[in-house]
């Protein structure tokens, strides 16, 4: 069972979270429904969202973050490496926005998180095309997230967001992912005339 304190702080982190991903039609609503929940239907909400540790429902409740980079919520992953997990934003501003979540639960990024960082944005700008990228971070459940911003026309950090589906995204992974193909030159191949030689017909 949660305590109030805990409630509290929980209930303020899915807040910030709303907030900062939600289309703004769709905040007040959002936020009311959390707001108005006692501690059961916030601990069946925590749940229901696998934001809860299964090995133990007791305690204390995993951040939406720590799911996504223990892969216990479904994700498009588009790199890894020791220290971070790259995703595409499920409510994104622009094509092929992505998110580079660190592995361990720290206001800090670890210097692994900066290097893909760096890798997914060259992926990106070579696959899909942008004008720019744009990167910026922020502290979201006790985390700093790198946001990673393909610029198409004049988008910014404040544009507004889309809902996309997990189907939605993963066309945009492989468009991503998608390995080019290299062009192989067909051997030229000469002809050779050959003189037919043909017995002389006789009458």
């Amino acid at each position: 069972m949660l305590s109030e304190q805990e409630v509290k702080e929980i209930k303020q982190d899915i807040i910030n979270q709303i907030e900062s991903t939600f289309p703004v039609e769709q905040i007040a609503a959002a936020r009311q429904q959390i707001e108005g929940m006692n501690s059961e239907q916030l601990e069946d909400f925590l749940e229901k969202n696998k934001i809860i540790k299964e090995e133990n429902p007791n305690s204390s409740p995993e951040c939406i973050f720590c799911s996504i980079a223990s892969k216990k919520i479904k994700s498009c992953e588009v790199g890894e490496n020791e220290d971070a997990l790259a995703v595409l934003e499920i409510n994104p501003i622009s094509k092929g926005h992505t998110i580079i979540v660190p592995k361990t639960h720290s206001e800090k990024s670890p210097k692994g998180a900066s290097k893909l960082e760096k890798e997914v944005s060259k992926k990106i700008k070579k696959k899909l095309k942008p004008k720019e990228i744009k990167i910026s971070k922020s502290k979201l459940f006790g985390h700093e997230v790198i946001n990673i911003l393909p610029i198409y026309n004049s988008e910014d950090f404040n544009s507004e967001r889309k809902k996309v589906t997990l189907e939605g995204l993963e066309k945009i992974r492989e468009e991503i992912e998608k390995k080019q193909e290299k062009k192989t030159k067909k051997p030229k191949v000469e002809k050779i005339k050959e003189s037919l030689w043909l017995p002389k017909r006789i009458p």
